[in-house]
């Protein structure tokens, strides 16, 4: 073959092989396909474009999706998960049983508010405890998965408050039985104390952290921030 095309030992040939594909019957047909290609393309009509999102699926789509992610870690994490709920168990019975059945009077009415102010100061913990992996799961999506455009920053974070809400309410319910009736608040009011303990302080706490975390570059800083903000609340 080597000799045939002129490349072998002595690098001659006598016959000019681009005349003969010129003039072979394969150019021909070559040719004939080549135009008929063309032609349908010509014949076809022009392509439509059409205005598509940055992302390539829908908002709820992602925000799904990341939200089953982080559920995943979060269960996968069961050091994160006891903490969280031994620390609420821990801190009902131990303000219940300091404030042990307090009576109807001026004092014992000053030990039950004093009491609430006290579950009111456990925000700031359970905060703090959220804003750990909140901020590396941060890292993770400003590092590597923004400039992909895996899904937005709006998915992300309304994922991160979904799948951290029922665990704190869930917090939230131990925290209230463990400490309402051992203070010795009247069954009456259970209700309204309920759904402030178990569902307005936890998505207060929540979101309020999960704001700060988000401005903050470390950990350590947005704890600052969140326990200096925090003191306002308790000013006020």
């Amino acid at each position: 073959m080597l000799d045939v095309i002129g490349a072998g030992a002595a690098a001659t040939t006598t016959i000019n092989w681009h005349d003969v594909w010129k003039k072979s019957p394969e150019t021909a047909s070559t040719a004939r396909e080549i135009h008929r290609v063309h032609q349908e393309g010509r014949n076809r009509p022009a392509v439509e474009t059409k205005l598509r999102t940055e992302y390539s699926t829908s908002w709820a789509h992602q925000t799904f999706v990341v939200a089953q992610r982080s559920a995943a870690a979060i269960w996968r994490d069961p050091t994160y998960v006891t903490a969280k709920l031994v620390m609420n168990i821990a801190a009902g019975l131990f303000i219940g049983f300091t404030f042990w059945k307090s009576p109807s009077t001026m004092q014992g009415i000053q030990n039950r508010l004093f009491s609430i102010f006290v579950i009111l100061i456990l925000s700031v913990p359970g905060a703090q405890q959220l804003q750990i992996p909140f901020i590396a799961s941060r890292n993770i999506y400003e590092i590597r998965e923004r400039p992909s455009k895996m899904y937005s920053w709006s998915a992300w974070v309304t994922a991160q408050i979904l799948v951290e809400l029922p665990w704190n309410m869930f917090g939230g319910v131990l925290l209230f039985f463990c400490w309402y009736w051992t203070v010795g608040f009247p069954t009456d009011r259970a209700g309204y104390t309920f759904l402030t303990m178990a569902v307005l302080i936890p998505v207060y706490y929540t979101t309020v952290g999960q704001a700060i975390a988000a401005m903050a570059s470390t950990v350590e800083i947005a704890g600052l921030l969140f326990t200096s903000l925090f003191s306002f609340v308790l000013i006020l």
